[in-house]
């Protein structure tokens, strides 16, 4: 993946959530479909990087990509994702 402003990669988060979200929607009345399959596994694998990348870089994007070893600070402390403040 090339390299992203927090802005965009945000964006990217999202789009490819979306993707997620509309290819679950088709599978629901069509389980069997190979190709949708391999295309939610492929835009999964995308999310993951990406929200990977994304909390390494910036913090976490909610409760769930916090890191409780040292303390619940890395939640609390900064500007929140809907904050603003685009870092580009």
């Amino acid at each position: 993946m090339k390299p992203m402003c927090k802005a965009e990669l945000r964006q990217f988060i999202d789009q490819v959530s979306f993707m997620i979200d509309d290819i679950t929607l088709f599978l629901d009345t069509h389980p069997d479909c190979r190709e949708a399959i391999d295309a939610y596994n492929h835009f999964k694998m995308m999310r993951c990087e990406a929200v990977s990348d994304y909390v390494e870089q910036y913090g976490p994007l909610n409760r769930y990509d916090v890191d409780t070893c040292d303390d619940w600070n890395a939640w609390i402390d900064g500007p929140w994702p809907w904050e603003g403040a685009c870092g580009c």
